[in-house]
């Protein structure tokens, strides 16, 4: 990029954003879980709430009366938080993302897989961790199975052909782990063969190379024909993917398929599956112990005397050993629980949590799944106060003469409790010290959500624990919590509105606007519910008499999926005069931004539009500067301290997009020279200055979008000067001597 003779330059970018300078109001920016706490003033981790006109607003549980009245810009107004923090944009769409997958049973927070079968879009689900986990450590392995490892390295696709019972899934998965493979899927029984070939082909963002593919008994099996087949296979050889099929005995209609048949005919050893399983759950002692009882060898005569059933002995293998940790071994209560396993084994397992600390924590774990542990065992101790039944209790001494405890915080250990809530704990994101707990079965936290809601009298405690943890100072907390608000809302809709969300929508707090807009989101799957929704929203965002409710109608917008229709609705915002109504309409454009880039053009021409027309013009202007603030871009490599430098985004974007670059320069033009935020714009060029302090790569491209705003605009480049002497002033705490050096060589070669 150059400076232009005739033209408007182009401006610079790059990848990476570093943490604003000391004396900026800004916190560390960039990678996740390096966002700064929050200060005294910043209760809920988001800055003090502010009322229409900028007031700042005493919550307590989120609402409350106007304390004062701080400037409409600058230190202390929402605006000058809004912009002060680098990077908080994609933070925060990194963090919602992550919670949305969390109750979608999706194990991945990252990118969403789909597959294409017959023309429709269906997520690309992960093979159960805990089947995946009983395999590995449990499976008790049959003569053949050597050869069948051997076929499917050397074809990339096996068909299993056997009876029902003789073990054909467990196999699968087994072989497929032998395969060494990225990632494993279990594909939809009426799978489209000619998809899946199109899906492997295409690569890149359809799906990782390497994969591996778990296909039970698929529908149009009968229908696969030799050239089908043999596209699937070279697909896969062609994607270094694998691929096994279980069929019953007479499915395979062609004879060209034969070469890919294993036959699974021999009897599996039930006894042994038991004995495995059981070592798996309670060690070698323990096993040894339970089989050599009168009564289990008799019950395993009982129970396994018949037809081949390896899911059955593993049920009963599950059956002995929850019977086990009651403290009881009772034949007849472990043929009632495996009796009621098959279809049941969710619910006897939730209702297994009988005490109040595995209840509150299965919970706590369901809604922040895969967060740090120590913010789950925080949530769950809050709930189990609120739960705590408070009316006086008599004590008596036990035989030693001391009272009993209530309350026993050392009752368990976390690896006990972590047994019996089929949960783990893994290492935190990002290197940092520490342990994350999680679910082994993505799909245990909804189910786990729903089921407290529904099943138990507890709906205000529930709603009144969320309440808290959607203000919580962490905002993975507040995210996660707001996700769970919308999968109770997809049970009961009417109900949440009522007690919620209309409440919520007209708060001063902004932190209940947005777990508004993201419960919806996720409750909107449902089409009633989406349709009802979707008039709520429009309520809200023409009701002039209330800023609060328009402001949450845009963050609703900014969850949205179409970016035309949102960035059009957003746009119509522009007209309402009132500080929070404008913060949030440049946050969820900065939330559209962080989601997909490709709509930087549509965002960026909108905002230049709507600045022409002096009503809308302060909202626009001060939309652009949240949007450049918040949204960054990694450069895709970290440096020796593990640190990933981040770039200001719509600086990278301007500088490789030229269609981005006339409205980009003139927004940044008209942001420095308007005086309604000016303390905004300087404060968002000082932390993209402080970012290429540190860059030589940025630096010069920073330098390139100093020289074109500057460019033909002498008022213009007054304003750069007196900003980059104010970064090397003698009482600032983190010059930056390299930036404005550059900056200066710019204006001066520009002669302003």
């Amino acid at each position: 990029m150059t400076t232009p003779t005739g033209g408007t330059p182009a401006a610079g970018g790059a990848a990476g954003a570093a943490p604003p300078a000391a004396g900026t109001g800004g916190g560390p920016g960039g990678a996740a879980g390096n966002a700064a706490p929050p200060g005294p003033a910043q209760a809920a981790g988001e800055g003090q709430p502010q009322s229409a006109d900028g007031a700042s607003g005493a919550q307590g549980n989120g609402e409350g009366g106007v304390q004062g009245e701080p400037p409409r810009s600058g230190p202390g107004a929402e605006s000058f938080e809004a912009t002060g923090r680098m990077g908080q944009g994609s933070l925060r769409h990194d963090r919602v993302r992550n919670a949305f997958a969390n109750v979608e049973g999706d194990v991945f927070g990252g990118d969403k897989y789909v597959l294409l079968l017959g023309g429709a879009q269906r997520r690309l689900r992960t093979i159960s961790p805990l089947l995946d986990e009983r395999v590995r450590f449990a499976y008790q392995e049959p003569p053949g199975l050597s050869a069948a490892r051997e076929a499917l390295a050397g074809r990339h696709l096996l068909i299993l052909r056997g009876a029902p019972g003789h073990g054909k899934t467990a196999m699968a998965v087994r072989l497929l782990q032998g395969m060494g493979a990225t990632a494993k899927y279990h594909l939809d029984s009426d799978v489209d063969f000619a998809s899946l070939v199109d899906l492997l082909e295409r690569g890149g963002d359809s799906i990782e190379r390497g994969a591996a593919f778990l296909l039970d008994q698929p529908s149009a099996i009968a229908g696969l024909r030799g050239e089908v087949y043999e596209k699937v296979q070279g697909a896969l050889a062609l994607a270094g993917a694998w691929l096994v099929m279980t069929v019953s005995s007479t499915e395979v209609a062609d004879s060209e398929l034969l070469t890919a048949v294993v036959d699974v005919t021999e009897a599996p050893d039930q006894r042994g599956i038991v004995s495995s399983h059981l070592r798996w759950r309670l060690g070698d002692a323990v096993r040894d112990r339970l089989l050599a009882d009168d009564g289990i060898g008799k019950l395993l005569d009982e129970l396994l005397d018949g037809d081949p059933a390896c899911k059955q002995a593993a049920d009963l293998a599950a059956a002995i050993t929850e019977e086990w940790e009651t403290g009881q071994l009772d034949p007849e209560g472990i043929k009632k629980r495996r009796a009621r396993q098959a279809d049941e084994d969710f619910d006897i397992w939730v209702e297994s949590l009988r005490e109040p600390a595995a209840r509150t924590l299965a919970i706590a774990l369901a809604v922040l799944n895969g967060l740090p542990q120590e913010y789950i065992a925080t949530a769950a101790r809050a709930l189990r106060e609120r739960l705590e039944d408070d009316r006086p209790h008599v004590l008596m001494a036990g035989p030693n003469g001391e009272p009993p405890r209530i309350k026993d915080p050392f009752a368990a250990p976390r690896r006990t409790q972590l047994t019996r809530l089929r949960a783990r704990d893994i290492g935190k994101e990002n290197g940092e010290p520490g342990r994350a707990l999680e679910y082994k079965d993505p799909s245990y936290p909804r189910r786990i959500i729903r089921h407290a809601w529904i099943q138990y009298e507890i709906q205000n405690e529930l709603l009144d624990w969320l309440s808290a943890l959607v203000v919580d100072p962490a905002e993975e907390v507040r995210v996660y919590a707001a996700a769970a608000l919308g999968v109770i809302a997809a049970e009961s809709y009417t109900y949440l509105c009522d007690q919620v969300f209309h409440q919520w929508a007209q708060s001063e707090n902004p932190l209940r606007r947005d777990a508004v807009a993201y419960a919806l989101q996720i409750a909107s799957r449902d089409p009633w519910i989406r349709e009802q929704a979707d008039m709520l929203v429009e309520g809200w965002f023409a009701d002039r008499r209330r800023p609060y409710a328009q402001a949450t109608a845009a963050r609703v917008y900014g969850m949205g999926e179409d970016p035309e229709l949102a960035v059009a609705a957003l746009a119509r915002l522009t007209v309402v005069d009132r500080a929070t109504v404008a913060v949030a309409v440049g946050r969820s454009l900065t939330d559209l931004l962080a989601q997909n880039t490709d709509s930087a053009e549509l965002v960026l021409r909108t905002l230049h539009e709507r600045s022409a027309d002096h009503r809308r013009r302060p909202t626009a202007l001060l939309s652009f500067l949240i949007v450049a603030a918040q949204v960054v871009v990694g450069r895709g490599e970290s440096g020796t301290d593990g640190y990933m430098e981040q770039w200001p985004a719509l600086l990278y974007l301007a500088h490789h997009r030229e269609e981005l670059r006339a409205p980009f320069i003139a927004l940044w033009r008209e942001s420095l020279n308007q005086a309604e935020f000016g303390e905004e714009a300087q404060q968002v060029l000082r932390n993209w200055a402080a970012v290429a302090e540190r860059d030589p790569s940025l630096r010069a491209m920073f330098q390139l979008m100093v020289g074109a705003i500057a460019y033909g605009d002498p008022r213009t480049g007054r304003i750069l000067r007196r900003c980059a002497a104010d970064w090397v002033d003698p009482d600032e705490l983190a010059p930056l001597p390299l930036t404005t050096a550059v900056v200066h060589a710019q204006l001066d070669l520009e002669r302003v």
